[in-house]
C-alpha cells in the first residue's frame, strides 16, 4: 500500500526539516570554529549567539505548531491502523473467494 503524503507531511518536509538542518549546521560550525579558532568565536560570540537565536527563535512557534499537527495526525493514523488492517483482510478474503468461484466456473466450462 503506497501512502500519499498529506499536507502536514509536506509541510514538515519543507519547513521543519530544513530549519533543523540549518540550525544544526550553524551550531556545528560555531562549535567547530570555537575548537579551531577560539579567538574568533570569543571575539564574535554575540554575533554567533544572535545567528542561532534568529534561526531558532523565529521558527520555534511555527515548528511547534507544525509538530503538534503532525503528531495528532500520526496519532489518528495509529488509531485507525487496526480498522484498516481488518478491512484489508476482509477485502483480501472476499477477493480470494471470488477468484476461487471464478476458477471453479471456468473448470466447469472447460470440463476439467
Amino acid at each position: 500500500m503506497v501512502r500519499k503524503d498529506t499536507f502536514n507531511d509536506t509541510m514538515i518536509k519543507k519547513t521543519v526539516v530544513p530549519v533543523i538542518y540549518l540550525w544544526m549546521l550553524a551550531a556545528g560550525a560555531i562549535v567547530a570554529m570555537g575548537i579551531y579558532q577560539p579567538d574568533v568565536v570569543l571575539a564574535n560570540l554575540d554575533g554567533f549567539i544572535a545567528l542561532l537565536a534568529i534561526i531558532s527563535g523565529v521558527a520555534v512557534p511555527a515548528l511547534s505548531t507544525l509538530m503538534r499537527m503532525w503528531e495528532s495526525e500520526q496519532a489518528s493514523e495509529v488509531i485507525e491502523m487496526p480498522m484498516q488492517m481488518e478491512h484489508d483482510r476482509d477485502r483480501d478474503t472476499a477477493e480470494h473467494e471470488h477468484q476461487m468461484r471464478m476458477e471453479a466456473k471456468l473448470d466447469k466450462v472447460w470440463g476439467e
